[in-house]
């Protein structure tokens, strides 16, 4: 193989990369507020009714507590996408706050984990101890 094919296609797909870079962006896709995540929710669950959410200071991540059954939903904005795990005591592994974060560990291996930047030590102490009535 002429090493020249090699060096002009990998040129060729790093030019797409950025060219998608540019137009597209880097960030991929946030949560704008608290009724963006209510809205899908509503959508994605029949029998949904937010009685608290929290958004995460990056706007990647929210916590919601539902009104019907009292579930805790974690949802993610990933890609173009949000990923929704209902925490329950098989998948909710550990949540540690330190300060106004929380991380949150999964028994999933397609969403670990994840971390959430709550501004206020109050707010992240509420959400740490509704958590902690779900971990076994």
């Amino acid at each position: 193989m002429n090493p020249l094919y090699l060096i002009f296609s990998l040129g060729g797909v790093a030019m797409v990369a950025a060219l998608c870079a540019m137009l597209f962006g880097l960030q991929g896709l946030q949560i704008a507020t608290e009724k963006t995540v209510e809205a899908y929710l509503t959508q994605m669950l029949p029998a949904f009714r937010a009685r608290s959410i929290v958004l995460g200071a990056g706007r990647k991540t929210a916590l919601v507590e539902n009104d019907v059954d009292g579930s805790i939903l974690l949802v993610v904005a990933h890609g173009d996408a949000f990923v929704t795990r209902r925490l329950s005591k098989t998948l909710l592994r550990a949540v540690v706050r330190n300060g106004a974060d929380l991380s949150v560990r999964l028994a999933d291996f397609t969403l670990p984990r994840a971390k959430l930047t709550l501004g206020d030590p109050a707010i992240a102490t509420l959400w740490e101890a509704k958590l902690a009535g779900v971990t076994p």
